[in-house]
């Protein structure tokens, strides 16, 4: 499992799994109402110069490469999430970012001029010359209603007072040495911590615990092992439900407590 964008106002997760040994990508949609997964069927002998990029109001959104060396985006590619099938291109154009009345790109023939925005529905476009600073303003105050739905942990890294605090919680509760950093967040009638203990010498298990609010433990998870480092965003909540990748190609949906 590469990369993981959410549809907020779908309810739909998109997908990329990229498989080195043979150079291909593969892209699916999953759907959290009735948690089914489908895969987006593409010319597999292009597909390892794409990547997704983001997902939304039922699309998917893939992007190319214009250095590849370098990995320079180039080019957006919008496909329905329900069909598969391309809705619009914009061969010439890069994504930056989603507003609440559609999409800010740029062309990447010229990365310093000002931004278009252009409709996420058609990839026509709406209006140019969007200086950067508006486009990201626009962004981020549409992301604030975009997410309202998902939870990310904050990540705190190990030295730091909330992290001390945490690493003292788990110690008590589960006797084990929690070292290098550790992700928490908050739902409804629980919390949730990812972390990290020694494995060997020079490596690190990764677990995910749920406990209620009077710190009983109501999940524990292994996500990986013999890990060379710490991650971030080693999960995620949504409409809370609780998102984990497992060893990196097993994706598992736990539901929490309201």
């Amino acid at each position: 499992m590469w990369r993981i964008r959410i549809d907020a106002t779908e309810e739909r997760l998109a997908l990329e799994v990229r498989d080195a040994d043979v150079l291909l990508a593969y892209f699916y949609t999953f759907n959290i109402k009735d948690h089914r997964i489908d895969e987006l069927k593409l010319q597999q002998h292009i597909t390892w110069w794409q990547g997704l990029e983001d997902a939304h109001d039922g699309l998917v959104l893939l992007h190319g490469y214009a250095d590849r060396q370098l990995g320079q985006h180039k080019g957006i590619t919008a496909l329905n999430a329900t069909s598969g099938n391309m809705q619009w291109e914009q061969p010439e154009l890069a994504f930056y970012g989603i507003a609440s009345d559609g999409l800010f790109a740029y062309l990447t023939a010229d990365p310093e001029a000002d931004f278009s925005l252009i409709a996420s529905s058609t990839g026509k476009n709406i209006t140019d010359y969007v200086p950067q600073q508006e486009a990201i303003i626009a962004i981020d105050s549409y992301s604030l209603t975009r997410y309202s739905k998902c939870t990310y942990p904050m990540l705190y890294l190990q030295g730091g007072e909330y992290f001390s605090d945490l690493q003292v919680f788990l110690q008590q509760q589960l006797d084990v040495s929690v070292i290098k950093a550790i992700e928490y967040a908050e739902a409804g009638a629980c919390f949730v911590a990812s972390y990290y203990v020694q494995a060997g010498s020079d490596k690190l298990d990764n677990f995910v615990v749920v406990f209620d609010l009077e710190g009983h433990l109501l999940l524990q998870v292994q996500l990986g092992g013999s890990l060379d480092g710490i991650g971030s965003d080693t999960f995620f909540i949504f409409k809370d439900e609780l998102y984990l990748i497992r060893n990196k190609n097993l994706l598992q949906v736990y539901k929490l407590p309201i």
